[in-house]
């Protein structure tokens, strides 16, 4: 009797072990659910925007508002603004930010460093044969649509920043450059968004491209963005640098050159460069950079007028390009190609990423019964020697059972026929 009472409290207390053990691992398995179902990675992403309004960058000596923007702004972001004075973030209330001039820079002089290195790029290529002029874009916020002329600021699943996309695209072809426009869609919009198109922006960099580009549109008063082009209506460029990326000083020196090459061409179109915290994709390449083309008051036409101009400085910078070749013009049938391909793609992606996510959960419910690592580990090897074995093992046993008597039937005929059997 003593012997049993023992052995029933050593069950109570296995039980109550394994029962705490489980209780103990709910906090962790709940944030794995949570974090697998809404498809966000463990971090804080700082690409922001701001839902509602806009951030304002205030001079702190002067008082005067140096920049509006809908990107969320954190101390340590800087601006360079159109006159090439670069300011620093040093406080943050609300949506205004404190700024302080940290310098005035020499854009011409950052300019020549990346058309020196450029040039050495391909004169080396020359020497091989050279290779295919290749641009890549993509649009991170899908949604994004200019009120004039789409009838709303966000549109799903694809906003009239395609449409921009494809002036860019139509433009550089002009000269000769094989432009891979993604037409992948990644909404929602939302703080996850980069991470959804970051495996857009590495399919387009596996494919081979010279450059790639996020194409958005701010979120910001009108007169920030108000210019012409061409006496009529236009709308200004921003480019925007991730600074927390290690390709950072790349991107930095390729967007000094299209501002300097563009400011001297197209005075006034580039309002200027944003660094903004976070990468925004841009440690995939060291010639990434983002565009905010207009905000969601200009009027899509005056964006893509404005594109149609300024995409001029890429051909001029990466190939030495200053004029279309004689005859040359878009091929739009292409576009339309890759527009049908990265909607199929980007479909197949989804159902991936449902399969994955399934397969993960699946992992989880496991572990949750199992009670700990170890017995999820001792499950699963289970799993795969008995249970996976045994079904496999009774198909090709059944099979290889007929093949057997199939070889012995087979060696009775050679006997009866006077012959040894074959080996």
């Amino acid at each position: 009797m003593r012997n049993l009472n023992v052995s029933l409290n050593a069950i109570s207390l296995n039980g109550t072990s394994g029962i705490n053990k489980r209780i103990s691992m709910l906090p962790l398995v709940t944030l794995l659910v949570i974090l697998l179902v809404l498809g966000l990675p463990a971090i804080v992403l700082a690409e922001e925007e701001v839902k509602d309004g806009y951030f304002s960058l205030i001079d702190i000596k002067t008082g005067k508002t140096v920049m509006q923007t809908g990107h969320v702004v954190y101390v340590g972001d800087r601006f360079l603004d159109a006159d090439n004075t670069l300011y620093e973030v040093v406080s943050v209330r609300g949506n205004q930010a404190q700024v302080r001039v940290r310098e005035k820079v020499d854009l011409a002089a950052k300019a020549q460093n990346f058309i020196a290195a450029r040039q050495a790029e391909l004169q080396a290529q020359a020497g091989r044969g050279g290779k295919r002029r290749v641009i890549a874009t993509y649009h991170t916020h899908s949604d994004e649509s200019y009120i004039p002329t789409d009838g709303a600021a966000s549109i799903a699943p694809r906003g009239g920043i395609y449409k921009v996309g494809a002036t860019m695209t139509t433009s550089l072809e002009r000269f000769g450059v094989y432009v891979n426009h993604s037409y992948a869609s990644h909404l929602p919009h939302d703080g996850a968004a980069y991470e959804r198109s970051r495996r857009t922006a590495m399919a387009l960099i596996r494919q081979g491209a010279d450059a790639i580009f996020d194409v958005h549109r701010d979120a910001a008063p009108l007169q920030q963005y108000v210019t012409t082009v061409n006496g009529q209506p236009g709308a200004r460029v921003m480019i925007v640098v991730g600074r927390e990326n290690p390709n950072m000083g790349a991107n930095e020196s390729f967007a000094y050159a299209i501002k300097d090459y563009a400011d001297r061409n197209f005075p006034g179109l580039v309002r200027g460069i944003f660094y903004g915290k976070g990468s925004y994709n841009q440690d995939l390449s060291p010639r990434a950079v983002l565009f905010e083309v207009g905000s969601q008051e200009n009027s899509r036409y005056a964006a893509e007028r404005s594109m149609a101009t300024f995409i001029d400085a890429l051909p001029a910078l990466l190939y030495g390009i200053t004029a279309p070749p004689v005859g040359r013009t878009p091929g739009t049938v292409r576009e339309q190609r890759f527009r049908a391909g990265w909607e199929s793609r980007g479909a197949l992606s989804s159902v991936a990423w449902i399969i994955g996510t399934v397969v993960a959960l699946g992992l989880v419910f496991l572990l949750v019964n199992e009670g700990s690592m170890k017995s999820l580990r001792s499950r699963l090897e289970r799993l795969r020697n008995f249970e996976f074995a045994n079904m496999l093992g009774m198909r090709w046993g059944m099979r290889g059972k007929r093949g057997h008597k199939e070889h012995r039937d087979h060696n009775n005929v050679d006997r009866q026929d006077g012959r040894q059997p074959r080996e």
